[in-house]
């Protein structure tokens, strides 16, 4: 629908473009003595502002595409002031390429910051290298989850994964070689997480999951997948890895009530069960062993 509009806007600037034209040219005397240098590099002049006025219109913003528009539209009159000679029409082209302008500006002021924040909150709040939440980004939105878990009486889990062997593939293949099995785990844990979870990753090799309105059923169910997906061949460089992964479960608020007490308690659930070769384990029962 959105791009319908955008062409639907295009013809009418084509049509309004082509009938200005024709009114001026029909109602003005051509000169004779007519710089066909000028005219032309006008003609390609215009063809550029109109090509770029295309392109802008596919943002929202009105007030950019009036301005866009406007600087384009102003061109027409420049060339008619260089066929038919009259000065009027330049004074016109520089009132509406100064309006255009000013427009313009003034709408991509905003929209460059907009840009410009998205850019820096990902590089604020996100990992670079698998694109997942960062530590800090994560404990802070994991703060307000839980207060609204306890706010509504509801139960949340902290998942702590860490994989298994990842040291061997720095050792042994490079640095380069472990980002690339880091950016295919990120890759596979962006599809394991429900809509209003949470994933991070927090150290070298180390992940933690927040799943909201969770009980110990949907947490041993979200950890077996990370567990099995993650244990999947990883391809990288050229080189097949296969090196599984430990994770360690807390219930909110069960095993703690601060996220700082949750990712500890499935932090040392997550030691207990690579120990033990287990695949995963619950903090309750780490406690107990």
């Amino acid at each position: 629908m959105e791009k319908k509009r955008q062409q639907r806007g295009i013809i009418r600037s084509i049509l309004f473009f082509v009938i200005t034209a024709i009114v001026l040219f029909s109602v003005c005397e051509k000169d004779r003595n007519i710089d066909g240098l000028s005219v032309n590099l006008a003609i390609v002049d215009l063809v550029t502002r109109f090509t770029m006025a295309c392109i802008l219109f596919s943002y929202s913003h009105v007030l950019l595409k009036i301005g866009a528009f406007l600087f384009a539209y102003a061109k027409i009159f420049g060339i008619a002031g260089f066929a038919c000679s009259v000065q009027g029409f330049f004074k016109i082209e520089m009132t509406l390429e100064i309006v255009g302008i000013a427009l313009t500006v003034i709408s991509l002021i905003p929209l460059s910051k907009n840009i410009l924040g998205d850019q820096l909150f990902k590089l604020a709040f996100s990992d670079s290298l698998t694109g997942l939440m960062n530590r800090h980004a994560f404990l802070n939105q994991a703060r307000k989850f839980l207060k609204i878990s306890t706010e509504r009486g509801r139960t949340a889990a902290v998942i702590y994964v860490d994989l298994n062997r990842f040291k061997s593939v720095n050792d042994y293949h490079g640095h380069h070689t472990g980002d690339e099995v880091l950016g295919t785990v990120g890759r596979r844990i962006k599809t394991m997480v429900r809509k209003g979870d949470l994933v991070a990753r927090i150290g070298g090799d180390e992940f933690v999951f927040f799943l909201s309105d969770a009980d110990e059923k949907i947490a041993e169910d979200v950890a077996k997948r990370i567990v099995d997906r993650i244990s999947c061949p990883i391809m990288a460089n050229g080189v097949q890895f296969c090196l599984g992964a430990s994770a360690g479960i807390a219930i909110f608020p069960k095993n703690g009530e601060t996220i700082e007490e949750l990712i500890e308690k499935a932090d040392s659930a997550m030691y207990k069960a690579k120990a033990m070769e287990s695949g995963y384990m619950f903090a309750s029962k780490a406690e107990s062993i």
